[in-house]
């Protein structure tokens, strides 16, 4: 692959004529940027700006990694812009219906409940088709030719073995097992360019991890830039015969997120450029969807035009609209049903209800919780709830509603129209009771909005729930009870984060650096042989790469404290991986201020998924107790592609003993990747340093003849693996 690109380069550049011998004449162009006086003067505009955009987004000033299409100047070629964003050309065309498994959907796969472990395989592949879920055509990434992805199921100590099979023509990607644990297999985690480099286009890559100790509604989902956003995703769900929730007689999957008629990568490219699309003269603004699905499905009025990515803004073709239909599903009256919530949006967070039901919390992120009775509940990106409804109500059609807040994502500047508000901001899917036909008149009416937490005899009537953060933090109670674990002072750490402009981008900073992925590289393998010690600060990293903040957790078997401070106007949903933490303490303001936080030591809800309220702090803890690089990030997905995201190396001795006693066919897998396949997953490495903010300290490296002694094992693998 790289020998054909340097060929077509090459013959690139001896296209292009050269201006050596002319001193008269101008500074030859990059041979990528077309002479726009010679193109038609109406595309001159379209031109600059989608090159502008484009050489942004990738990170780099000059086209190495891009291939020609055919000519439109003299001395330059044109480009396919699509391809810039991995969108191949001539898509199949899949209908609808079927990549919604209705089956799946509703849990009915004959799944066995068993405390018996045994190893699990599954199978995904990944491809990529046009498809409308909501009834506007776009491009996808499916999974199995399926949204949402395939059920996985497991029970509690099983190990699951899931073979990815990247059939992508153009794009590498990664598969993130969203709430797992990953105890001692931090490789397996699939964060491209920290656990892993991407699967490349017409590779494979096997993840094999134990489910032990672990319970409840989980979902998987790449790891690679926004490719969720596009489809990439399923549920994950771990099965114990001892979960202590209340026994129901079925249960139902229940998915909810935004929906971008524009391929993923073109929106974000527009968030991190500084003129934003979505208000006139402001940046930073994040991308409005334009539509709402749940599970999957949804109507869409086709006469609503955006005015932020109108058809054909790209030159893509401009794609049919057939408005879509609602999600159904079918319940028995009488029947008591586990409905398992997942948001995995890429912005909004999202208030669920059933009309005229009431719902009756049990689970929260894999954790049971003593059951609390709602009206509905607020579920953030990346949460997951479970809950009971009781089909108690007249035989008829309902509807299943998920509204995200306005007041929330929509309070400071009136956006430009994607279309969204015609939808009234909320999605509604049909819960058809018994044999009522789907395409009758839904009988119920909607929950009470002044009050819509209100629940006869609840004891949590009167509190304030606000529409867009968590239920108060010391309302759920754990059924498995833990008190907060003691922390060493070595294991105390801080964050807060900025949004700023750097370099002409949106970024976002968290302790003064705004992530950005490796090229050819994992963090984890940067991380193996490194002296570490502590920053200023409280800061800890090592001198490898300025934009790879890494917070040092050094005290095994003790607990571990960060504090999160949130200066924005906007909540935020932070996901912790290789650990559920616990919520110990939270208040208004900065950490610090003496009677400000409140605190929680008792037995403190635990999860991996938490919305940091606007002008907060949440401060939480856990144990130190998994060795490995765990990445705690904003689950935004246009926040965390814009630096939003920090790394935690934990136990980095057993993390190294760990690595040195791999088994030598393991170690190669893991290893797979790096360094050996084209660069078309990521863009060049991005130092992101505003002047009045200074780098941090770093710990000084090993020598490089203790680093070689300490490494000859993983130096042999990446010989073996033909790297440099």
């Amino acid at each position: 692959m790289s020998d054909i690109k340097a060929e077509q380069s090459e013959r690139l550049l001896e296209q292009t004529p050269s201006n050596s011998d002319d001193q008269d004449a101008p500074a030859r162009r990059p041979f990528c940027i077309p002479n726009l006086s010679e193109v038609r003067p109406r595309r001159r505009l379209f031109n600059a700006c989608a090159i502008s955009l484009i050489l942004l987004f990738l990170g780099f000033g000059f086209c190495r990694y891009i291939l020609p299409k055919q000519s439109i100047c003299t001395d330059c070629p044109k480009f396919d812009f699509s391809a810039f964003y991995g969108i191949p050309m001539n898509l199949p065309v899949i209908d609808s219906a079927a990549i919604i498994n209705k089956t799946e959907l509703d849990m009915k796969t004959g799944f066995v409940v068993s405390s018996t472990p045994q190893v699990r395989e599954y199978t995904l592949n990944v491809t990529q088709a046009l498809t409308s879920p909501d009834g506007y055509q776009k491009p996808m990434i499916l999974l199995n030719g399926q949204m949402p992805g395939p059920l996985i199921e497991a029970n509690s100590g099983d190990i699951l073995r899931i073979h990815v099979n990247n059939l992508m023509s153009n794009w590498s990607t990664s598969v993130h097992w969203h709430g797992m644990d990953q105890k001692n297999t931090t490789w397996m985690d699939g964060v491209a360019a920290v656990s892993q480099c991407g699967i490349p286009p017409g590779q494979n890559f096997t993840y094999e991890f134990s489910t032990k100790g672990q319970r409840g509604t989980f979902w998987y989902h790449s790891h690679l830039s926004v490719q969720y956003t596009d489809g990439m995703f399923g549920p994950l769900i771990i099965h114990d015969p001892t979960e202590m929730v209340p026994k129901v007689d079925e249960e139902k999957l229940v998915f909810m997120s935004d929906w971008y008629h524009t391929y993923g990568s073109v929106v974000v490219a527009s968030y991190l450029n500084p003129t934003s699309r979505w208000v006139q003269g402001e940046s930073g603004v994040e991308p409005l969807a334009d539509n709402l699905l749940m599970n999957g499905r949804n109507v869409y009025n086709c006469s609503v035009v955006s005015s932020t990515f109108p058809p054909g803004f790209d030159g893509q073709p401009i794609y049919p609209c057939t408005g879509g239909e609602l999600y159904s599903t079918k319940v028995n009256s009488g029947k008591k049903y586990r409905l398992r919530l997942i948001n995995h949006s890429s912005f909004f967070s999202f208030w669920f209800s059933v009309d005229n039901h009431t719902l009756e919390i049990v689970e929260i992120d894999g954790v049971e919780i003593q059951p609390i009775e709602f009206r509905g509940v607020n579920v953030n990106i990346g949460q997951r709830y479970s809950v009971i409804l009781h089909a108690n109500q007249t035989v008829g059609n309902y509807y299943m509603r998920a509204s995200f807040p306005t007041s929330c994502f929509l309070p400071f500047v009136p956006y430009n129209s994607s279309g969204l508000e015609s939808t009234g901001y909320q999605v509604r899917a049909i819960l058809s009771y018994d044999d009522t036909p789907v395409t009758d008149a839904p009988i119920g009416v909607a929950g009470n909005t002044t009050n819509p937490y209100h629940v006869e005899n609840n004891p949590f009537n009167n509190l304030v729930w606000e529409g867009c953060e968590d239920m108060p933090f010391d309302m759920p109670k754990p059924m498995r009870a833990k008190k907060a674990f003691d922390v060493s002072p070595n294991n105390y750490q801080y964050i807060e984060y900025a949004f700023r402009q750097s370099q002409n981008e949106n970024r976002i900073f968290v302790n003064k650096t705004s992530w950005a992925p490796l090229e050819n590289n994992a963090t984890i393998w940067k991380t193996v042989g490194q002296n570490f010690s502590k920053g200023n600060n409280g800061y800890s990293s090592w001198a490898y790469n300025l934009d790879q903040e890494v917070l040092l957790i050094p005290d095994a078997g003790k607990g571990a404290q960060l504090v999160i401070n949130s200066m924005d106007a906007m909540e935020h949903p932070w996901h912790m991986h290789g650990h559920e933490v616990q919520i110990v303490g939270w208040g208004s303001g900065k950490y610090g201020v003496p009677g400000a936080t409140v605190w929680n030591l008792e037995n403190p809800m635990r999860r991996d998924t938490i919305s940091i309220p606007a002008g907060g702090h949440v401060v939480v803890r856990w144990e130190a107790d998994n060795p490995g690089l765990w990445v705690l990030h904003c689950h935004v997905a246009w926040h965390m592609e814009g630096g939003m995201l920090i790394q935690f190396l934990e136990r980095p001795s057993d993390l190294d003993n760990l690595i040195s006693e791999m088994d030598y066919q393991t170690r190669l897998h893991t290893l797979s990747f790096c360094g050996v396949y084209d660069d078309q997953a990521f863009g060049t490495e991005v130092h992101y340093y505003p002047e009045d903010m200074a780098p941090i300290s770093f710990g000084a490296p090993l020598s490089e003849h203790q680093k070689i002694e300490k490494l000859k094992k993983y130096y042999r693998d990446r010989e073996m693996l033909g790297v440099n």
